[in-house]
């Protein structure tokens, strides 16, 4: 048993404008956002009910520090092991925010900062909510993690919102990992008031007060009855996306649909009471792998984005200004990134003028796109462009603290690019390769210093994809890996160390997949079958879209790249060589489907069968990872998880890849899951029979 993280419950009285308060704050303690387990709602409820109703006016809730309150404590709940442990634990947090909605008071919840998961439902138990102007984020995310809102507030977002709103953020959104700002929960109705930050309680006291005398009266408008139908489109678009690979979203829908009123228009009519429903269904999501898997997968995320393994202990080296070789998508996404995030002069060179003007108008067009779609400030904007600048004179890089390459993935031209380099910058400088799959050490060979080479890999798009790998190599020294490793923090960046090997972590994993299903082409199995033999694991593209978003081109560079190397597992790809000598896209046509001209270089098609396919690919992948662990090419099964995670873009309820694995190919890389992962197939039988 893990001792809960608890969360104290201050309760306050105060008058303001005559009216008397009780105000309760939730600290968490120290520098954590409160959570709330079995023992911290017990403190909870015992503050409420010691509350004397008689002698105040109102009830309000409110953050001791910078959070509201950051949901359920995680690590309580996984230590359910049946699904009635799991609907009790549902059962209290019902119960006692139901003891705030009973009271004979008018409530209030001050949203300081963050609400998420429990400590929306907190707030929604409340009669009213104001919001700090910085709050953030806020929204319901059990979905994401394989559960429901568990405490009420699926029912209490239906009733404010209606079905169709209610669906937008209990499903779609926390599916999606999105959540709201402060402004966006006000535009929906989740809020009353939006505050400044400065004085937020005064604030909001002047609010509640506001509303007690009768001065203010929050617009809640009439529940909207007529989102009903809309549910069945969330249903086929959540089929569409996860061929029922992950059962919560489903059963969270199930839940709203159950509440359509029989009447035919709904008005006036009352929802049913949903709170044992609610709680078995929470019950038994929590002992799910997929809840496990994804719960795993928050964590991972957290803990080693926060503390990343394999950092030197070095202090980092200043980084002022920035140098970016290249002017193609690439190293134009590089450029607007270090330039926005680290806010220094980004300067960038390319063979020609020409090329070097293209990458700053294409810069330019971004950031307006981005301001006109409201992701971006003006004046960030304006900063941002002002600090990209373009030359096509290498000697001008002689002041750069750091210099990245983006150029085409080839050995020599790496090589003759850092052997220019380094005859102009400093001896301190920094230089990294964003290659994605040539050996760091080979680039590096030919250099008079190459312990200061480091491998740093970002992901397409540069901007929406969180991971960095950090390729290390025998020679890099700590100073320079320690910079690298800080440069990913102000970058915003999750980075991941790996070793030298080929395809370093997601790009051996994706090429390993994309292997195993090209072999199985070439072979004459029906590509078809084999493209979609994954699509009960919810993975976010097919084999082949993955192959047609990475490029044919680029692709075979890689699986040539991984073949030198790891030839017996990596064999030639026959018909993707063929794609690439036909000049095309890949394999698919614009819906989807096979290709005519694709399929004129296929052999003829011959029957397959789906499931042995998924298991025999999932195999391959088990073993890839087996070799790349006892290579010792990251710390352990956790990085590659959050690889995939961060890079490859895997939904949570695979946990990664690895928790996947062991559910389903009977491989034990991680133990750690709370309940057992059973097994799905059996992989000695699957490599028998491939």
């Amino acid at each position: 048993m893990t001792n809960e993280q608890m969360t104290e419950v201050r309760t306050t009285y105060t008058e303001h404008a005559r009216f008397r308060f009780a105000i309760l704050a939730l600290d968490g303690g120290g520098r954590r956002p409160p959570t709330l387990g079995p023992a911290s709602l017990a403190k909870l409820t015992g503050a409420v009910r010691a509350v004397h109703t008689q002698t105040i006016d109102a009830l309000a809730i409110i953050g001791a520090g910078p959070a509201f309150c950051a949901g359920a404590d995680l690590k309580k709940m996984t230590e359910a092991t049946t699904a009635e442990q799991g609907a009790d634990l549902a059962r209290q947090g019902t119960e006692a925010f139901a003891e705030i909605a009973a009271l004979p008071i008018p409530t209030f919840a001050f949203l300081n900062g963050l609400a998420l998961g429990g400590g929306l439902e907190l707030a929604l138990h409340a009669d009213y909510r104001t919001a700090s102007a910085t709050a953030g984020p806020i929204g319901l995310p059990e979905v994401r993690l394989g559960l429901i809102p568990g405490w009420g507030g699926l029912a209490r977002t239906l009733e404010l919102l209606g079905p169709q709103a209610a669906a937008q953020i209990v499903i779609s959104d926390s599916f999606a990992g999105k959540n709201l700002s402060a402004s966006s929960a006000h535009k929906l109705g989740l809020v009353d008031a939006i505050l400044p930050a400065h004085d937020f309680l005064a604030s909001s006291l002047n609010f509640a007060a506001s509303v007690l005398a009768g001065d203010i009266a929050p617009v809640r408008e009439q529940r909207n009855n007529d989102g009903w139908d809309s549910l069945n489109g969330v249903r086929e678009k959540l089929h569409t996306r996860l061929q029922g690979s992950a059962p919560a979203p489903y059963r969270a829908l199930d839940l709203l649909q159950a509440q359509r009123p029989d009447s035919v228009d709904g008005t006036g009519a009352r929802y049913t009471d949903m709170r044992e429903t609610t709680a078995k269904t929470f019950g038994e999501l929590l002992i799910s792998d997929e809840a496990r898997a994804s719960i795993y997968a928050l964590q991972l995320t957290q803990s080693l984005g926060k503390r990343p393994a394999g950092r030197p202990e070095d202090p980092p080296l200043p980084v002022q200004s920035v140098g970016v070789i290249g002017a193609g998508l690439m190293a134009s996404q590089l450029a607007s990134v270090f330039a926005q995030q680290l806010g220094v002069p980004v300067l960038m060179t390319d063979i020609s003028q020409e090329r070097v003007d293209r990458a700053l108008e294409s810069i330019g067009s971004e950031l307006n796109r981005k301001v006109q779609s409201g992701r971006l400030d003006p004046k960030l904007a304006e900063t941002t462009r002002s600090l990209i600048t373009g030359t096509t004179n290498k000697a001008d890089f002689s002041g750069c603290d750091v210099v990245i390459e983006a150029v085409f993935e080839e050995l020599a031209l790496k090589r003759a690019v850092f052997g220019e380099l380094e005859s102009i910058v400093r001896s301190d400088t920094l230089l990294l390769t964003n290659t994605s799959a040539l050996s760091v050490e080979q680039i590096g060979s030919r250099l008079a210093h190459p312990e200061r080479l480091v491998g740093f890999h970002f992901f397409n798009p540069v901007a929406v994809l969180p991971l960095v790998e950090i390729v290390t190599t025998p020679q890099t020294r700590d100073s320079a890996l320690s910079t690298a490793f800080e440069l990913a923090k102000r970058l915003s960046k999750i980075p991941v160390l790996t070793t030298d090997s080929a395809g370093f972590v997601v790009n051996r994993v994706l090429t390993r997949l994309l292997c195993e299903v090209l072999t199985r082409i070439d072979t004459g199995m029906d590509p078809a079958v084999i493209d979609h033999a994954l699509d009960p694991l919810g993975l976010p593209m097919t084999p082949l879209q993955l192959l047609q978003f990475i490029g044919p081109t680029v692709q075979l560079h890689i699986c040539e790249r991984l073949r030198s190397v790891y030839p017996d597992r990596f064999p030639h790809m026959g018909t993707l060589t063929a794609v690439v000598k036909a000049g095309l896209p890949g394999f698919l046509d614009e819906n989807g489907g096979i290709s005519p001209d694709a399929a004129a270089l296929l052999p003829p098609a011959r029957h397959a069968d789906p499931e042995l396919v998924r298991g025999q690919i999932l195999g391959g992948l088990a073993e890839e990872v087996e070799h790349m662990l006892r290579e010792g090419v990251v710390a352990g099964p956790e990085q590659i998880d959050l690889c995939m995670i961060l890079g490859g873009n895997y939904p949570f309820h695979t946990g990664g890849l690895t928790p996947m694995l062991d559910r389903s190919c009977n491989t034990a890389f991680h133990s750690g899951l709370r309940v057992p992962l059973p097994p799905r197939a059996d992989l000695e039988e699957y490599q028998k029979q491939g």
